[in-house]
């Protein structure tokens, strides 16, 4: 989805009057954009994450997270060569691995800061919608509109408790016939 589809979504929501550049000045936009990233990253760390996989060089026993591909959040596992789990410890910069060595880390990631024209990147799952929900809550409430705020908070929660909610299968009874 785009950044745009997003903000499209959020005016509607927020009920603002179109006009030429969409009903908000340059500043709301940006304002805008802020919340919209907020969104991401908050249901990237605590609804729907985003996982990768990549190869790193421990030196030293340890390898840092600057030179892993996305922006780490949490790291999920460590498997050497052999395809073994390792024991690490995550600190603030770095993992250590005790040993020195190629790895294969799984892991957590933020999604990249969205910019004018930029695709936002969260679960495939997860709605325009539901982004726009939560972007309007954070911009409720950074404009002292904390009763809308808690509104479209509460509106997006449910999204995303709909999105999370576990699928149980219906199983029927063995029947025994005498």
């Amino acid at each position: 989805m785009k950044l745009q589809e997003v903000i499209d979504n959020t005016i509607v929501f927020l009920g603002k009057a179109l006009n030429g550049n969409g009903g908000f000045a340059d500043d709301e936009l940006q304002v805008m954009q802020f919340c919209v990233n907020f969104a991401l990253s908050e249901i990237a760390q605590e609804y729907l994450p985003l996982t990768a996989e990549c190869e790193v060089c421990a030196t030293g026993g340890k390898f840092y997270f600057e030179n892993m591909p996305k922006r780490v959040s949490r790291i999920v596992s460590v498997r050497d060569k052999e395809g073994n789990e390792v024991r690490f410890k995550t600190r603030t910069l770095y993992c250590e691995t005790g040993k020195d060595g190629d790895y294969t880390v799984e892991y957590r990631y933020l999604p990249e800061t969205v910019t004018a024209d930029g695709d936002c990147e969260v679960d495939p799952s997860v709605s325009s919608k539901t982004v726009a929900l939560a972007a309007c809550a954070e911009y409720c409430m950074i404009n002292g509109m904390y009763e809308q705020s808690e509104g479209f908070a509460e509106r997006f929660r449910q999204d995303m408790r709909a999105l999370t909610r576990p699928v149980r299968t219906v199983g029927i009874k063995a029947r025994r016939w005498y």
